[in-house]
């Protein structure tokens, strides 16, 4: 009789350890799939001008699976990396899959063709548009208009300040990093078609300098924004 009992709770006990098992690995595949659908860059907004649940600042990464609820007179701008269209839209709830973004309850007040923003990982894999660009394991190399703009993106990107661009051993360029946003000076000379140029992101604190090589492609006009995706 004993021995009955002590494998009949035997029996049960692997059933309940089994099925704590199966109900914690459904856990973590439920866990794993929503920060996998919140992971992957969708969009960078640009401009919000009210309030939005959750907060979002411009230049501000959002995600695929990701919903952004707008005040009513909420406005917000925002690069959608899939189609390269710059969209302007009020209040609503702002989602995104993989290819599309979708407002309920908002309106769509501006939808245009922008240039696809070129970009560089300085650690990892970036995804833009669709094409994912990896870093070497020397430093990553970018092409961009004569008199680029620089938009920092990704977890560190708020550690740096400052931004340096060398030809060898030369100092051409310095100047600070408003809000993850550097723009070039208007009095500061274009860069060379043709010639690489070092570029260096100095941080506030201690994290090391981050380095990439940028090669202008000769044009003068303001082009698509770099993005520095810096993790």
């Amino acid at each position: 009789m004993q021995t009955r009992v002590a494998l009949f709770f035997s029996v049960a006990n692997a059933r309940l350890v089994f099925a704590v098992v199966i109900a914690m690995a459904a856990f973590g595949v439920l866990v794993g799939n929503a920060q996998a659908a919140g992971g992957t860059p969708a969009a960078l907004a640009l401009d919000v001008d009210g309030a939005t649940t959750p907060p979002i600042e411009p230049f501000t990464e959002l995600g695929r699976g990701q919903k952004v609820q707008l005040e009513p007179g909420t406005m917000m701008e925002f690069m959608h990396y899939a189609t390269c269209q710059s969209v302007t839209i009020k209040g609503g709830r702002l989602s995104f899959s993989g290819q599309r973004y979708f407002l309920k309850g908002g309106k769509i007040v501006k939808t245009q063709r922008a240039e696809c923003p070129k970009s560089v990982a300085l650690k990892g894999a970036s995804q833009i548009g669709g094409v994912v660009l990896r870093s070497s394991k020397g430093a990553s190399t970018l092409r961009v208009s004569s008199k680029p703009s620089f938009v920092l993106i990704g977890e560190q990107a708020a550690h740096y300040k400052s931004i340096r661009v060398n030809q060898g051993d030369k100092t051409l360029l310095e100047g600070e990093i408003h809000g993850r946003v550097f723009h070039w000076p208007d009095g500061a000379p274009a860069l060379e078609k043709g010639k690489s140029y070092a570029v260096t992101l100095v941080s506030g604190s201690d994290d090391k300098p981050r380095v990439f090589i940028l090669k202008p492609k000769g044009s003068n006009k303001k082009g698509a924004m770099a993005l520095i995706r810096v993790d």
